[in-house]
């Protein structure tokens, strides 16, 4: 479901620096909406290098050890659903089961044929998410300039209406992004992405003030050009077949491949 601002927050904890950046994230997010937050911990998941633990579902002094630290960190009063599961398939079905509309994750960068093996847990969560993923690979900073690359799709139009949504909660700027292949349709793509930012609510125009900028080029390639100086980056796409996905990713999955800044991550059926 593309639904923003959310009402209900999924965010995926464990015992990594990336765990806590996107707790925080969720933290924040949550008391600028006025959502509950809701946590979940996989003891099937591989535990952080530093912990030591391979898997706390096989130990259970050291699981009841660790989810008690786990607990300490993330306050009093939190809601932790433990469960021994693949990540991925648990958080997606958590999300779906709770009603969720936003799962707040962190991300470990993988490469080359380590990534080929054992794939990307956030990238297997949006591809099968049933809302909105924010994926934040760095330490939590409020969005002072969102990042909304856009397109003639009219799916896209939820995805720039949840960066306003965003940059307007933080005060902050929109930066509206459709890159060309054809340098010749740059004209074009402009008047385009002017009337989409006429499109907007009037009271997020005034809160925003939209910059509009083409770019020409490859799409991904482009936008992580245009990602620097911003602070977090609002993508939609449409699902692809399975067999797509599998093999050529989305333009959402490469993006959170490479960005080093926080992706909001929406996909349209």
């Amino acid at each position: 479901m593309l639904q923003f601002p959310p009402r209900r927050i999924l965010v995926a904890v464990e015992f990594s620096k990336e765990s806590i950046f996107a707790w925080e994230a969720a933290k924040d997010l949550a008391a600028r909406f006025d959502a509950s937050l809701e946590a979940v911990y996989c003891t099937g998941q591989a535990a952080a290098p530093q912990v030591g633990l391979q898997n706390l579902s096989r130990w259970p002094d050291f699981r009841g050890a660790a989810l008690k630290r786990l607990r300490a960190r993330l306050g009093p009063g939190t809601r932790l659903h433990t469960v021994n599961a693949d990540p991925v398939f648990a958080i997606i079905r958590l999300a779906r089961d709770r009603a969720c509309d936003l799962i707040v994750m962190g991300t470990r960068r993988r490469a080359g044929f380590e990534r080929w093996v054992q794939g990307s847990t956030a990238e297997g969560v949006v591809h099968g998410a049933p809302c909105p993923v924010l994926v934040v690979p760095r330490a939590w900073r409020a969005p002072r300039w969102v990042l909304a690359p856009v397109h003639e799709a009219a799916y896209a139009r939820r995805g720039l209406l949840a960066a306003a949504t965003l940059a307007r909660a933080y005060q902050g700027r929109l930066s509206m992004l459709e890159v060309v292949r054809d340098p010749a349709r740059r004209s074009y793509a402009a008047k385009r992405l002017s009337v989409q930012a006429e499109r907007l609510p009037p009271a997020l125009v005034r809160g925003v003030r939209p910059e509009l900028q083409v770019r020409a080029g490859n799409p991904i390639s482009e936008i992580l050009r245009a990602s620097r100086g911003q602070d977090m980056i609002v993508l939609v796409a449409r699902r692809k077949s399975l067999f797509g996905d599998m093999v050529l990713g989305t333009t959402v999955e490469r993006v959170l491949r490479h960005s080093p800044l926080p992706v909001l991550a929406m996909t349209s059926p």
